[in-house]
């Protein structure tokens, strides 16, 4: 009886150890060569700017109003949406669409070559940002 609680005691020290030990794709990204960006390196890629995106298949445009209004669309139509950002000094980029009902989802921010990449609080990369050109709008 004693060898069996100490096995299953040693297999849960050693499941929890490997759930802590697990890389992110935040960790392989900086670990990659990727560099976290600043605040203000994140306001001068966004504020102004459409940003155009990916996400797994699908292709959005984003509009990052320097007024913190942020608006976005599918490139190919099917959806399209608003909500309001803010950059904090903590180094993220935080999003509210209308959808989210006031929740914030705030994202790090990855330079790795020309491909900037948004990461979330777990650590999953969320969106590869790839072009970002000057505009007042959508």
């Amino acid at each position: 009886m004693t060898f069996s609680k100490v096995a299953i005691a040693s297999c849960a020290v050693a499941l929890v150890g490997g759930i802590a030990m697990a890389e992110t794709e935040l960790d392989a990204a900086l670990k990659d060569g990727g560099e976290r960006l600043k605040s203000d390196q994140i306001a001068e890629l966004l504020v102004g700017h459409v940003v155009t995106a990916k996400s797994g298949e699908k292709m959005f445009r984003f509009f990052y109003d320097p007024t913190n209004v942020v608006s976005g669309e599918l490139t190919n139509g099917g959806w399209e949406g608003s909500g309001v950002y803010a950059i904090t000094d903590t180094d993220h980029v935080c999003v509210s669409m209308a959808a989210d009902k006031g929740r914030y989802r705030c994202l790090s921010a990855v330079r790795n070559g020309d491909v900037v990449q948004k990461f979330n609080a777990k650590g999953k990369m969320t969106f590869e940002l790839l072009d970002f050109e000057p505009s007042s709008g959508l």
